[in-house]
This record gives C-alpha cells, structure tokens and sequence, in this order.
C-alpha cells in the first residue's frame, strides 16, 4: 500500500513539474525538445538533450568519455573554457500568437548567454539560479520560430573580473586545478569549479525547462501561505495572491481544500503585478510532524482566480505546523534549537550536496532513494549546502513527505564574494525568486546567507593578506551582502521564516561554541582523537564527519585493476581532500590511515582497506552523535558532512554516488534511533545514557549481559528504569573494574538492551579495547536463504565465536540489506531481508560473507 501511495505521490510532481500553473487563461508548451548544439564557430550542429548541458550532450554523442572514468577529468577541462550554442524551432499558432501576452521562461541557463528569437536579441543572463521570462511578442511570428542561445564562457566573463578587481577575493583551495579563483565573480554553483570531495568539471547549457506561455487576461503567478497562527483547534492562514493583471478588471477568488470551499471573494485588479491578500481558516488542522514523531499530513489546497471568460487555479501541498528557531540565553550560552509545535526537537540529520556534478542525471529515483534514506536511517533535516543548488522542487516535495526539515543555505560558500551594486541586484533577484518557490514547503525550517564565509574571513587567514584599509572595505562589502541585502531580500517575500547570517556563527571573533551552531573538524584536519566529540560539543553542531572509501564495487566502476592502489594516479584523482594551496594528494588518505592505526590492525591488501575505512568512519559518526545527543538540552542539533556524493570517491558521504548505504550509514541509522541506549567509558567507569525523542515517558528494563567471544555468559543484571521523554539521562553506572570481576577485557563484550515486554527499544554492545587489541578467533559463520512471496530474499546467519562486523555483499554488485557491518554473537540469530535482481540460487553461489578478522 505504501508504495502504491508513494506512486501517486510522485504521478502528481510529474504532473505538477510539467503543469505549475495551468487553466483556460494560460497556455503553457514545453520546448524541451529537438535542441541541436555546436562549439561556436565550428559548423557541425548535433543532437542536444534539454534539460541537460554540454558535457552529457558531448557524451550522448561520443565526443568525450565518461568524466568520473579513470583519469578522464582532466583531459577535459577544455570544455569550460570554449563558447557553445543552442538552437531548436518552435511552431506558433496565429491564435497563440494573437494572446496579449507571449512570454519564453528559461527556468535555467547555466550561466552566461545571449538568447535569440528569429535572430534577434531577446535577452541577456548571468545568473543560474534565476528564471528568466522575457516578452517574445516583437520577434516572434505565425509558423516556425527559432531560439538561438549563445553561452559564453565563464572563464571569459570572470577573468577580466579577477585581473581589474581593487582587490584579489579569497576563497577555499579545494581543488589541484583551481590556482586563480574566478568562481565568487559569476552567480554559477560552486562545486562545478571543484571541491575537496568533487572534481573540477565547468558547465554550461540549458540546465531547466524552457516553457512558452501565451495568455490574455490576468496570470497567477505565485500563492504564498502564511500560517499566522497555529493550534491544535484552529489554523488561521493568509493565501496572498501574485496575479499579473493585463488591465484593471474584477475577479473572483477562492481558496478549497480538495472539494471543500474555505473561501470566496471579489477582488478588483490593477494593471501590471498584484499582491491581494485572502484569509482562510481550517477546523481541527492535522498537524505536520517530522520523522519520527507524527504524521507528515499535507493538505491540497487549490487557489483559484476566475473572471467569467477566464480561470486560472495553483494546487499546493501545505503541512501545517508552527516552527521556531529559538535563540535566547540560557545557562550554557545562547542556544539555537527548533520548536515544532511547541516541542523542542533534537535535529538528526546530514548535509547534503548536489547529487551529481550533471544535474540532469538526477532522476526522480535518485531523489527518492537519497530522502528515503534519511528517514529510514531516523533523520528528520538535511542541511542544503551553499556551494550547490537550489534544489529542485521534486526534492522539497519529498522532504515534507518523508518529513525531513531543510537547512536551507543561499547559493555562497566559502569565499570572498563582491559586492558591486550590479552584482547586488543580481543577487537579490536570485534571492527573491528561489524563497518564493520555497516558502510554502513545511519542510523549509530556515535560510542561512552563506557556509563559512565569515569563519574563512576571521579565522583562516584570509583577514591577514589585505591592509587594514581593504579589510575595512571587504568586512562592509561582507556585511552588506550576508547581514542587509540578502536578508532584507527574503523578508521582502517571507517574513516569517528565521534567518541565519552564516554557518557556523561560533569559532571566531571570541565566540564560544556555547553561542550557536558548530563546524568541528577537530576530529580530521586537526587530528583529535575521536574521543573529542565528548569534549567539544556546541549549541547545534551543523557540520563535522569523517572520510571513508566508498565500496569496491563502486571503485570498479570508476577504475579497472591496475589502479587498485591508494597511491595510484586514478585513486588520488579520485580523493580530493588535498589541504591546502600545498595540494598535498595523499593528505586525505593520510589522515586515513593515521586514525585507522589508533583503532585497527593494518588491512591485509586494498579492498581490505576499504572495507575497514568504512568501519573506521562508521565508528567516528557513532561516536560523534551519540556524544552529541548525550548533551541535549544544551546541544539541539547534529548534521554530519555528508550524506551523499556528487561522483564516485573517497569522500565523507555515507551514501556513495551508486546509492550504496556504506557503514556510516547504519551506523548514523542505529545512532539516530528514537530511543538510544549509550554506554561509555568515563575514568574507570561504565555510564550508561539513554537518549529518548519520545514525547511521552515509559517504563522499561535495562538489562546487561557480560559474555565472551564463545558466548558464554559472565554476569547478566536487570533492573527497572524510567524513559523520560524527550530527554538525556545517566541511568546505570558501575566501575569497569567491578563489571569485568577479572575477566580480560581483550576477549569480553558487555551487550546492553533497553527492553519493554512486548520488544526490544535499544540494544547496544560495549567492548572494553580497540578492534587492534580485541583477540578474536575465526568465527565459523553459517547461513541460509530463502525467497518469500513478496520476492525479498531472507538470509539467516548463526555464528559459532564473535564475528565482528560481518559484511555481505557479492564480487559483483553491492546488496542492499536491510542491516549490515554489524556484530554477532555466539547464540544469536541474525535475520536480513533485501531485494535484488539475482535469482536465489545466484545469490546462494555469489554471496560473499566477511567479517573484520579476514581483514588483517
């Protein structure tokens, strides 16, 4: 059933994308297809795909092979550097053309072009992240028309920028190619100039649908709904209509939820852009809830302009909840948390990045599997960073289905950026059109300006390059941007949603962490142990994480044998984190390897590595939000980087570029789980916390069980506790010494559960030594599989001696279970599900089962 749902659900995105607005007054054509492109000045044109852009269409015609192969990236840089144009025709209706108003919308030009009708020049863009309509009524004609769109190089456009500039703008060294920063200068994603987790591929072409609307009267551009106050009896709203009016006229409003009529009125309209404001009120509101603690419900409310010749309608799914980000001093600080409706509300969560370095790779399954992810893994935000894109609406769509709240960056990422007031207006219409479209999704919880611009500027040298006077004039060009423009901007067309001037607001400038939301790379660049989760712990830790390999199978599609070293050319081009402007490649998988030898016996061999990176990461992410939920009221807040990635590589995703969940991933899943049992080691003692999102408390038993390795059963305690809801606690402590009552602590693990009468809420396995220390023998693992009607395959797994972070998986393709990297037991039945496309006597004979020991 929930499928079936699901289905219909994603039925009407594809209708909406394909329809936003529709009625008898607007006609709406998609010209999306029959697009030719060419290099400018060379002769031949060649079949183009839009959406799209130059590097798949350069693909989809066999010019260049695929980017994310080998070492292919960097033969390729030509591309960006080059000019390139579009063409298709169009056929136009006399009737059509004979509309008062005939408009071409360009949802998105990637970045520079000239667009022309008929050859003549309708407009100019220098902004992708922008819509640009443009009236096609003076070039246009009966019969065949034709759009021409030259784009021209970003590296044309933006060097003569950087060389007249009064000053150089700063900005990461996040790529071995990227020596002269021309990336801040063009309102374009930054990524596409390449990251510490990306490559360097800069594109251009039509990156969003082209529509051709013709219409008369009036059209309805946008419905905002502001939800001015929310209970449980009564939601009272204002839907403030956006009509364009082609003349002063009457017309009738309405506001229904599916068939019921909420209101209906007259309206006068004046000539040109109207903002008329209609109040609405809903009975009993179900409430929107994030994952984990209700029901998402969205209503489908339909907003309605008519006259007697013309309608005009918009549907919108609205969630109705009351959100606040609460910033007020306390005991510890200042906090920053969210409040939905009325809760105070622990974020679980990731960030996020543009799922592929070509946008219009992402397919609508690619969304679904990436959200679907985060909520089964028990998040309830993501955080969208400010070096990618707006995202599409598909992925807001399926943030408040799956009720995951949206840290919502503007499109400034670690950088200098200017300030001129051309670049100002630009900025600000960017601004105002992307928030409309966001406004009205329940997920959106806030708006940042930037991602660790101003950390850059105060703490990383930047400030120490530039005389006083510069400085001076950079800090007022800063501020105008991040703490004026760009928030004046989204109040001018959401007043309601809170506003954040950067991320992270503490680290500099004397602020504590105890003032607001962190960016702890403590644990990686700074080499801390994994224990200094505990110790550096702020308000709302926005981004941390920790590197990982993605899976061989993964690796063998981006490489062939030869390459299967970690020092090898395609590896280290496939591993970005470099540091700094020393463009030191083996940095990352340096750091790697240090932490591994902290925790792990050296790997055997190269797929050993990174099989044993995952579990390394896996580690680091337990460890980080256990600690970080450990600390709640006083931390609200745990976004690791990152939940996915934008090519295949060693990056800090949990999910790699195939969708293959790595350990983190079920390990951020069990970190995240509404009820958390967590044992840690503090000064010779074992404090056991239980962490619970619930919002009603209940009784429970904790029981610990002390075994080794064969299984046989040392100690077992029982008692009664309370879970308090929504709240931290320390509810058993004991002394390692006292625990253990002389037994090794090499070859013993403490298995701790939380537990009602009728299920298990928590369990958790407690061992007193790193992986490198434990004695582990080789555990005699048997299983068996069967296929049960609904074409899943179970696989049921016993083991004779502990087999540690057992891992399934075939020499040919990833599975993905619905548990595995986990640990198992002497006595202990393990039962796993998953759906795959091999039969079940082709997964009896490929099914390749490890654990960590057949690692060393």
């Amino acid at each position: 059933m929930k499928k079936i749902l699901f289905a219909m659900v994603i039925l009407q995105m594809i209708l909406a994308s394909c329809s936003k607005i529709e009625g008898n007054g607007v006609s709406r054509i998609e010209l999306n297809r029959n697009w030719e492109f060419r290099e400018s000045g060379k002769e031949e044109w060649l079949p183009a795909t839009v959406p799209g852009c130059v590097h798949t269409d350069l693909m989809n015609n066999e010019i260049i092979d695929d980017p994310f192969y080998r070492l292919n990236e960097k033969g390729i840089q030509w591309i960006g550097e080059k000019d390139w144009e579009y063409r298709t025709t169009f056929s136009l209706s006399e009737k059509k053309y004979n509309s008062e108003n005939l408009e071409l919308v360009f949802n998105g030009l990637d970045t520079y072009a000239k667009v022309y009708l008929n050859e003549k020049l309708l407009a100019e863009t220098d902004n992708m992240f922008r819509k640009w309509r443009v009236n096609a009524k003076p070039f246009a004609k009966t019969g065949e028309n034709r759009i021409r769109i030259v784009f021209t190089s970003v590296f044309t456009e933006n060097l003569p920028k950087y060389k007249n500039a009064p000053f150089r703008l700063m900005a990461c060294d996040n790529n071995d190619q990227a020596d002269v920063k021309i990336n801040m200068y063009s309102r374009k994603a930054g990524f596409h100039f390449g990251w510490d987790w990306g490559p360097r591929l800069v594109t251009a072409g039509i990156w969003q649908s082209v529509i051709l609307e013709s219409w008369n009267d009036f059209r309805l551009d946008n419905v905002h709904v502001v939800q001015d106050d929310i209970s449980k009896e009564l939601a009272k709203c204002t839907a403030v209509f956006e009509i364009i009016a082609n003349k002063n006229q009457s017309v009738e409003l309405m506001v229904k939820n599916d068939e019921e009529k909420l209101c209906n009125i007259e309206k006068k309209l004046s000539k040109g852009k109207n903002l008329v404001q209609v109040n609405f009120e809903i009975e009993n509101p179900k409430l929107w809830w994030t994952n984990g603690l209700g029901e998402q419900y969205l209503y489908n409310l339909t907003f309605i302009v008519a006259t007697d010749k013309e309608k005009e309608e918009k549907t919108e799914r609205i969630g109705i909840r009351k959100l606040e980000v609460v910033r007020e001093k306390d005991e510890f600080g200042k906090s920053l948390y969210i409040k939905l409706n009325d809760v105070p509300v622990f974020m679980k969560g990731a960030n996020y990045i543009p799922q592929d370095n070509f946008q219009s790779r992402v397919t609508l399954e690619r969304y679904e599997h990436i959200i679907k992810s985060a909520a089964d893994a028990n998040m309830n935000m993501l955080r969208v960073w400010g070096g990618g894109i707006y995202e599409s609406d598909t992925f807001y769509d399926l943030c408040d289905q799956y009720g995951i709240l949206i840290w919502q960056d503007m499109m400034f990422a670690c950088g200098m950026y200017p300030a001129d007031d051309k670049y100002l207006e630009n900025v600000t219409i960017e601004i105002k059109e992307n928030v409309k479209r966001l406004r009205n999704h329940p997920s959106i919880a806030l708006y940042c300006g930037n991602n660790e611009n101003e950390i850059g500027w105060y703490a990383w040298g930047w400030k120490e390059k530039y005389d006083e006077k510069t400085g001076e004039i950079y800090e007022k060009n800063m501020n105008k941007l991040f703490r004026d423009v760009i928030p004046k901007a989204i109040k001018s067309v959401d007043s309601t949603t809170f506003y954040l001037p950067s991320s992270p607001i503490t680290g500099y400038n004397g602020i504590s962490y105890d003032n607001g939301d962190v960016h702890y790379w403590g644990v990686w660049h700074g080499k801390h142990p994994f224990t200094d989760f505990e110790k550096y712990v702020g308000r709302f830790l926005s981004e941390w994480g920790f590197q990982s390999f993605p899976d061989i199978n993964t690796v063998k599609k981006f490489s062939c044998e030869e390459d299967w070293d970690l020092d090898s050319k395609v590896m280290l081009s496939h591993q970005r984190c470099m540091s700094d402007a020393r463009k030191d490649k083996k940095y990352g998988n340096r750091l790697i390897k240090q932490y591994m030898k902290r925790w792990y016996k050296t790997p055997k061999d190269f797929e050993s590595f990174l099989y044993v990176s995952h579990l390394l990461q896996a580690k680091a992410v337990k460890m980080a939000i256990s600690a970080h939920r450990r600390n709640m009221p006083k931390c609200m807040g745990s976004l690791y980087w990152q939940i996915d990635d934008c090519w295949p590589a060693a990056s800090w995703s949990s999910i790699d570029y195939f969708g293959h969940w790595k350990a983190a991933h079920y390990a951020a899943r069990d970190a995240y789980k509404e009820i958390l049992i967590n044992p840690v080691i503090k000064d010779g003692t074992v404090q056991v916390n239980l962490i619970s999102d619930k919002l009603e408390t209940q009784k429970a038993n904790l029981i610990l069980l002390l075994v080794d390795f064969e299984g046989k059963k040392l100690m077992e305690k029982s008692l009664n506790i309370e879970i308090t809801a929504n709240k931290s606690m320390v509810v058993y402590s004991e002394t390692v010494k006292s625990l253990l009552s002389g037994a090794d602590p090499v070859g013993v693990v403490l298995k701790l559960q939380v537990a009602t009468v009728e299920k298990v809420l928590s369990s958790q396995l407690l061992y007193f030594k790193p992986e490198k220390d434990l004695v582990l023998q080789i555990p005699e693992l048997k299983y068996s599989v069967k296929e049960k009607d609904t074409g899943e395959f179970e696989i049921t797994l016993t083991t004779d001696k502990l087999a540690k972070n057992v891992y399934l998986t075939t020499e040919e393709k990833y599975l993905h279970l619905n548990d595995n990297y986990f640990d198992l037991l002497p006595g202990m039945l393990k039962t796993l599900t998953l759906k795959c496309d091999l039969t079940l006597k082709e997964l009896e004979n490929k099914l390749v089962i490890k654990s960590l020991i057949d690692s060393y």
